[in-house]
């Protein structure tokens, strides 16, 4: 394994709420430098993942780069002419990975599905992350509980 070149990036400290966007470069194939903008989250996600899947942020981008040009392809659509941004790609890739790995036990640790969707994110108030529970201290009538969103889970994931 070779050593990393250049001077090394910290990595991005967590934050608190929504920040503003923050550029860096990336080296796309080993050869062409661009810039993308993202949220300091979004770059804390990037970082985490490439380090789960032992690819650094260069090759991981790199590799989404190729992705889309492939998907652009097959589109019939000139790669170079596409409208989806590596930028965009990024983000996206971010959101399904970490979708994809979602459970309902990983729902239920976050106190997702108790009426309050802002609960553990960037969004949510520090009032709410002391009491989980909506305003009231009950579940609103129309919010799920844990209970009833793991039987409609349960029951979407049942084939017949």
């Amino acid at each position: 394994m070779s050593k990393p070149r250049g001077r090394q990036r910290k990595k991005t400290p967590a934050t608190l709420g929504v920040e503003p966007l923050q550029g860096r470069n990336v080296l796309l194939h080993g050869e062409q430098r661009t810039s993308m903008r993202l949220e300091p989250s979004m770059w804390l996600a990037l970082e985490e993942i490439a380090k789960r899947e032992c690819i650094s942020i260069n090759g991981l981008c790199s590799r989404i780069d190729q992705r889309l040009k492939e998907q652009a392809r097959r589109k019939g659509i000139d790669p170079d002419k596409s409208e989806v941004t590596l930028t965009s790609g990024v983000r996206v890739f971010i959101f399904a990975y970490y979708r994809a790995a979602s459970t309902e036990s990983g729902h239920q640790a976050a106190g997702h599905g108790l009426g309050d969707p802002f609960i553990g994110t960037p969004f949510a108030k520090p009032e709410d992350e002391a009491d989980p529970s909506p305003v009231g201290g009950e579940p609103s009538p129309e919010a799920p509980t844990r209970h009833s969103v793991s039987q409609s889970h349960e029951a979407s994931l049942t084939v017949e």
